[in-house]
């Protein structure tokens, strides 16, 4: 039989575990990596096997677990099928939480979703994974996970946990599994974030430097095309690693990048240049055989990652202060600006949220012939720079 002893000493271990309880209930408690501990029952019921929640470790007690066991087996007994029964009391935290990942996770980019899994699983759960809906409240919020990770000095990663706590909440309201949204109650509580800067180089004199040195990068070729290619549509970086070549059409000098590749969700389209096109044809040459633009180079069905241009600007001897991939949107929004180009033409290119949902979700070309002309003239533009 399991023991008190037993639960309190389990510890975590890099992959889930059964704490078997005796007594020929079907009861075990299983661990899980980030700390979370329930009770299931495992049990036939018309042939089949199955496994029911029976609560969290501690709010539900080695004796309460057996008690609700017992229970259900008796249901079993009678022809009830424990699934359709509730003895199991308030919803866990950790349940809900995997059920609102299987749910709303998959839709996002592959980066976002591990950024979010990883931070469910090692600043929340730990936490508050094995707790009662109902037992949770802002307090607990509050000193149990946020306090923690202010105290680490992570001010961004703080306010990401409390979004991502804050769409758990609202979805166990929207099932009635709970009454509000904690988070809401903790506004005033911490810091203000601090807007984000991206590093980026505005000095055209500097930023034709940084084109000869790209031009002369040693590494891999692959990347180099990434980085002569990035300041030209200036997207950010991760769509254009992203990029295939089936959303290329030369013919027609556009970059068709579909909705489920773009931040805002929302499909984009990218006039290419004249130089751009050039360099697809060239890079055509290198990389064609993958239907990735940018393959990397160990595993070729996956594209060069998330540091590989980082990296190399980092080995051309460019600090993390100086400049980013990201940070060539900057450069670009705020030297097109300079020039006097209309903010409609610019932030549409760049891609950012139009206010109206409904009148962005069309107008993914608007202003498709002005951009041609601007980024043609942007593209000519930088060559003067690279000229020096």
């Amino acid at each position: 039989m399991l023991t008190v002893k037993e639960i309190e000493n389990a510890q975590p271990k890099k992959g889930s575990y059964k704490l078997f309880d005796g007594g020929g209930f079907g009861l075990y408690l299983q661990v899980y990596p980030a700390g979370g501990r329930l009770w299931r029952l495992a049990y036939s019921f018309e042939g089949k096997r199955h496994t029911k929640s029976l609560g969290g470790w501690p709010d539900v007690s080695l004796k309460e677990a057996r008690e609700k066991a017992t229970a259900f087996k008796k249901d079993i007994s009678v022809g009830i099928d424990p699934a359709k029964t509730e003895h199991e009391g308030p919803a866990i935290f950790l349940d809900v939480s995997r059920e609102w990942a299987a749910r709303f996770l998959p839709g996002l980019a592959d980066i976002t979703k591990r950024q979010t899994l990883a931070k469910l699983e090692n600043k929340i759960l730990p936490a508050i994974g094995g707790r009662r809906l109902d037992r949770i409240t802002p307090p607990t919020v509050l000193n149990e996970v946020l306090r923690p990770i202010e105290a680490e000095g992570k001010l961004e990663t703080l306010y990401s946990v409390k979004t991502i706590l804050s769409q758990i909440f609202r979805y166990a309201v929207a099932n009635g599994l709970m009454e509000r949204d904690f988070t809401l109650d903790l506004k005033g509580a911490f810091p203000p974030k601090k807007p984000e800067h991206r590093a980026a180089i505005t000095d055209p004199a500097k930023l034709g430097e940084l084109f000869r040195a790209v031009d002369a990068y040693p590494g891999a070729p692959v990347v180099r095309y990434a980085l002569r290619m990035l300041p030209y549509v200036f997207t950010r970086p991760g769509e254009l690693r992203n990029a295939v070549w089936d959303e290329v059409s030369l013919n027609e000098s556009l970059w068709r990048i579909p909705a489920a590749r773009m931040k805002m969700r929302i499909a984009h389209v990218v006039p290419l240049a004249s130089q751009v096109k050039a360099l697809l044809s060239e890079l055509k040459e290198l990389t064609g055989w993958s239907p990735l633009l940018f393959p990397g180079p160990m595993v070729k069905i996956r594209p060069i990652s998330d540091a590989t241009m980082s990296s190399a600007l980092r080995s051309m001897g460019y600090g993390k202060s100086e400049i980013c991939p990201h940070g060539f949107r900057t450069t670009a929004s705020t030297l097109l600006h300079e020039k006097g180009y209309p903010s409609e033409w610019i932030e549409a290119q760049l891609a950012h949220r139009d206010a109206n949902a409904v009148r962005a979700a069309y107008n993914r070309a608007e202003h498709l012939e002005e951009r041609r002309r601007m980024m043609q003239e942007w593209a000519d533009y930088l060559d003067v720079l690279r000229a020096g």
